[in-house]
Order: C-alpha cells, then sequence, then structure tokens
C-alpha cells in the first residue's frame, strides 16, 4: 500500500490533503481516487484510508482504520560518517531497518560535513513512505565521545581493521543495543583505542572482505535481529 507521511496526524472521519502533499500524491506519485493510501505520522500511528476524490486544490479521504504501533527492539547507530552517497543509503537502510537513534559521528576519516536537516528529513520521510515504517529515526550530530554508551545493554563495533573477537553474551533481551559503523577509510588507531576501551563494545571482526558501509550497516542490523529470534 503506498503511504504518506503527515507530522501532525490524528485519527478522525475525514482527511484533507493540499499544497505539496496534494501534488506530490498526484503528479509524482500518480495515485488516484478509489486507491488507499496509509497515512503515517513516523511514531507509530499508522492509518489507512481510501482516497474519495481528487481536485486541482485538494485530495479528500475517508478513514477506514487505525494501527498503534510500539517498538519490538531498540537499535541505535552510531556511524562514521562515509561520504554523501554512501550516507543518504545509510540514513534510508536505518529508517526501513527501524532503528531508533542515528548518532553521525564526523570520524577522523570522515570525508564530509554533517548534512543540512532539511536533506535528512527528506530522506527519513522518502524511506518510511516507501517501506511503510512506522517510526522516524531521531538523527543527532555527535562524536564518539558523547555517545551515551551507559545506556545501552551492548555495543557491537563491526571492526576490520583487528582480530580481535568478543564473545557474545549468553542471553540477548530487547534492551536498547547500539551498532557501531564506521566510513570508508575505516577507524583511525585513536579512536579503535577508544572504542575497544568502552565496557559495552562488543568487537565483531566478520569473515568477509572489507565491506562497504552501507553494507556494513543492513550486515550489522540483521546479526542484532538474528540474536531476537533465539
Amino acid at each position: 500500500m503506498r503511504a504518506h507521511w503527515l507530522e501532525a496526524l490524528n485519527i478522525q472521519d475525514e482527511y484533507i490533503l493540499k499544497g505539496d502533499s496534494l501534488h506530490h500524491l498526484v503528479n509524482v506519485i500518480r495515485i488516484e481516487a478509489g486507491e488507499k493510501l496509509l497515512l503515517l505520522n513516523g511514531q507509530g500511528l499508522s492509518i489507512e484510508t481510501q482516497i474519495e476524490t481528487i481536485t486541482k486544490k485538494e485530495m479528500r479521504l475517508r478513514y477506514i482504520s487505525h494501527q498503534e504501533s510500539g517498538r519490538e527492539y531498540l537499535f541505535d547507530l552510531a556511524l562514521g560518517m562515509p561520504k554523501r552517497e554512501a550516507l543518504e543509503l545509510c540514513l534510508k537502510q536505518a529508517t526501513e531497518l527501524g532503528f531508533r537513534k542515528i548518532y553521525l559521528v564526523r570520524s577522523d576519516f570522515s570525508q564530509m560535513r554533517y548534512p543540512e536537516s532539511e536533506r535528512t528529513q527528506k530522506l527519513l520521510v522518502s524511506a518510511l513512505e516507501q517501506s511503510n515504517a512506522p517510526f522516524l529515526p531521531e538523527v543527532l550530530d555527535s562524536s564518539w565521545e558523547n555517545i551515551p554508551w551507559s545506556a545501552y545493554q551492548d555495543a557491537i563495533l563491526l571492526d576490520s581493521q583487528t582480530k580481535l573477537q568478543t564473545k557474545r553474551n549468553a542471553e540477548m533481551s530487547t534492551a536498547p543495543r547500539l551498532l557501531i559503523i564506521g566510513p570508508e577509510g575505516g577507524f583511525s588507531p585513536k579512536e579503535l583505542a577508544f572504542l575497544h576501551s568502552e565496557e559495552k563494545v562488543r568487537v565483531m571482526n566478520l569473515p568477509t572482505p572489507i565491506l562497504r558501509t552501507p553494507t556494513a550497516l543492513a550486515t550489522g542490523a540483521g546479526l542484532m535481529i538474528e540474536s531476537l529470534l533465539k
């Protein structure tokens, strides 16, 4: 089902879309009267509607049903920022995979500045609408030192630069967990020394070639999700 994000979304009998929302749905998405449309607020509320009428000025939708979702897991991401194309893909993937927070870190080998908040929001909303995800992640400019390490049960560091492996905890709960991914150039020796010294960090060296940043993100998220199934 096609989806559309509305930040100020409430449960009501009828919805009227105008302006940019109308233009995007009619001229870009090419949606038509009679189709169903899922409205999302990015905070867990999903409302199924049906389009009743479309004019040049507005679109009217009728309420069908709604669902209020809670998070099934609390995954956050600490990302040493890669180049722009890879960073934007990572932001989209993190939204689709259900990450709660994304700490953007200008690491020693990062090659770009923090992205503009408006551009970042558009990327997140696009990924939310394409995947029907119920939640938008919170994006935070950060440094390795400013990440609240004590808030996490564990933090998985995908580190292809050393052969160190940390044993997995016997039981993994649904407590907050953090995935740490570096940029294209990897981590600097100073960063690795800091990350390895953090008590909550669990180092994982995969038996693979060096992964691109988006591939590492998807792989790490898969490992974290898999641990919840056991």
